[in-house]
């Protein structure tokens, strides 16, 4: 077994050494890299209010993106900022095509709430709750809701946030303390 068909960690460091192995040509270790950060593109793309397909598409998109310009990827930076970067460009160019078309009604996800067992009237008060919040973040502008995502929903530090929008660090967190300002009003 070579390194890279050696199980990594989803870690931020561990995409390099799968990046190595890919530009070397290892076809098994770009399948590893799809399968460890594919869930995480698709969960980003839902909670930017896009439907189970279209977030499926723009993952796919992605890596796709990925594949052929991999040659231009700085392994000096990190990889994961770059893949969502990537990824808030191609839904980017799928909102710009909508408006185009004037294609509307993108359809809600919801994601079920963890709990034990949940009484009907829980359950019921849970998605609407759920549903609330997703329409407030659906509502943000971009510049507010994609950094709010990424540090919340994907765990990605502030300078990591600031890199795939292009702003300093502290702009980003300036951005998320503004998106979560905005959405505790909209929420009260």
């Amino acid at each position: 077994m070579t390194k890279a068909d050696r199980p990594e960690s989803s870690s931020a460091s561990s995409g390099e050494p799968l990046v190595s192995a890919v530009r070397e040509g290892n076809r098994n270790a770009f399948n590893r890299l799809m399968m460890r950060d594919g869930p995480r593109l698709v969960r980003f793309a839902i909670a930017q209010g896009l439907s189970e397909d279209d977030a499926d598409d723009i993952a796919q998109e992605t890596f796709l993106a990925v594949y052929r310009n991999l040659h231009r990827y700085d392994q000096s930076r990190s990889f994961q900022t770059w893949l969502f970067a990537i990824a808030r460009n191609k839904m980017r160019d799928l909102f710009r095509r909508r408006a185009v078309l004037k294609w509307i009604g993108v359809e809600e996800t919801l994601e079920r709430t963890a709990s034990d067992s949940p009484s009907p009237e829980t359950e019921v008060s849970d998605r609407q709750t759920l549903i609330e919040t997703q329409h407030a973040i659906a509502r943000l502008p971009e510049g507010l809701r994609t950094p709010l995502l990424l540090a919340s929903v994907e765990g990605l530090s502030l300078s990591e946030v600031g890199e795939v929008m292009g702003i300093s660090a502290k702009a980003a967190e300036v951005r998320i303390h503004r998106a979560r300002r905005k959405l505790k009003s909209e929420l009260r």
